[in-house]
Protein backbone atom coordinates (compact mmCIF):
# COMPACT_ATOMS: atom_id res chain seq x y z
CA UNK A 1 0.00 0.00 0.00
CA UNK A 2 1.44 3.64 -0.83
CA UNK A 3 1.13 6.74 0.76
CA UNK A 4 -2.61 7.52 -0.27
CA UNK A 5 -4.81 9.55 2.51
CA UNK A 6 -7.92 6.54 3.21
CA UNK A 7 -9.94 8.91 4.85
CA UNK A 8 -11.68 6.68 7.38
CA UNK A 9 -15.71 6.81 7.73
CA UNK A 10 -16.03 5.87 10.72
CA UNK A 11 -19.46 5.20 10.13
CA UNK A 12 -19.21 3.19 7.09
CA UNK A 13 -16.50 1.03 9.13
CA UNK A 14 -19.61 0.72 12.22
CA UNK A 15 -22.52 0.02 9.80
CA UNK A 16 -19.78 -3.14 8.11
CA UNK A 17 -19.70 -4.27 11.19
CA UNK A 18 -22.84 -4.53 12.47
CA UNK A 19 -23.87 -6.07 8.73
CA UNK A 20 -20.34 -8.75 8.86
CA UNK A 21 -22.48 -9.65 12.17
CA UNK A 22 -25.72 -10.36 10.88
CA UNK A 23 -25.11 -11.07 7.68
CA UNK A 24 -22.06 -13.38 7.97
CA UNK A 25 -21.65 -15.12 11.16
CA UNK A 26 -19.14 -13.02 13.23
CA UNK A 27 -17.24 -16.14 14.18
CA UNK A 28 -16.23 -17.36 11.03
CA UNK A 29 -14.84 -14.05 10.23
CA UNK A 30 -13.81 -12.74 13.86
CA UNK A 31 -10.24 -11.73 12.66
CA UNK A 32 -11.66 -9.24 10.23
CA UNK A 33 -14.03 -8.14 12.64
CA UNK A 34 -11.17 -7.35 15.28
CA UNK A 35 -9.04 -5.82 12.79
CA UNK A 36 -11.57 -3.33 11.74
CA UNK A 37 -12.04 -2.60 15.47
CA UNK A 38 -8.82 -1.80 15.63
CA UNK A 39 -9.22 0.53 13.17
CA UNK A 40 -11.59 2.14 14.52
CA UNK A 41 -9.24 2.93 17.42
CA UNK A 42 -6.81 3.63 15.58
CA UNK A 43 -7.79 5.15 11.91
CA UNK A 44 -4.33 6.74 11.18
CA UNK A 45 -2.18 3.13 11.61
CA UNK A 46 -0.98 1.97 8.57
CA UNK A 47 0.25 -1.49 9.99
CA UNK A 48 -3.92 -2.10 10.47
CA UNK A 49 -4.74 -1.49 7.02
CA UNK A 50 -1.94 -4.03 5.98
CA UNK A 51 -3.23 -6.29 8.55
CA UNK A 52 -6.21 -6.22 6.89
CA UNK A 53 -5.18 -6.89 3.64
CA UNK A 54 -3.51 -10.05 4.94
CA UNK A 55 -6.92 -11.11 7.22
CA UNK A 56 -8.97 -10.56 4.10
CA UNK A 57 -6.59 -12.39 1.72
CA UNK A 58 -6.89 -15.89 4.35
CA UNK A 59 -10.81 -15.68 3.96
CA UNK A 60 -10.75 -17.89 0.68
CA UNK A 61 -14.38 -18.00 -0.11
CA UNK A 62 -15.76 -16.02 2.40
CA UNK A 63 -14.23 -13.10 0.76
CA UNK A 64 -16.80 -12.38 -1.49
CA UNK A 65 -19.40 -11.96 1.50
CA UNK A 66 -17.34 -10.16 3.34
CA UNK A 67 -16.72 -7.35 0.22
CA UNK A 68 -20.34 -7.44 -0.13
CA UNK A 69 -21.42 -6.69 2.97
CA UNK A 70 -18.52 -4.14 3.57
CA UNK A 71 -17.23 -2.48 0.59
CA UNK A 72 -15.67 0.28 2.65
CA UNK A 73 -12.74 -2.25 3.29
CA UNK A 74 -12.00 -2.04 -0.63
CA UNK A 75 -11.62 1.80 -0.41
CA UNK A 76 -9.52 1.19 2.62
CA UNK A 77 -7.16 -1.34 0.57
CA UNK A 78 -6.91 0.52 -2.81
CA UNK A 79 -3.75 2.12 -3.73
CA UNK A 80 -3.69 5.48 -5.34
CA UNK A 81 -4.23 5.54 -9.09
CA UNK A 82 -2.46 9.03 -9.33
CA UNK A 83 0.20 8.00 -7.31
CA UNK A 84 3.66 9.04 -8.64
CA UNK A 85 5.26 5.17 -6.63
CA UNK A 86 5.73 3.82 -10.00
Amino acid sequence: MTGFDHRLDVTSIEEALMLLEQHVGAEEIAPVLDVLRELLARPQDQALRVRLADTVERLGVLQGAVLTYAPVIVGLLSDDPFSDDG
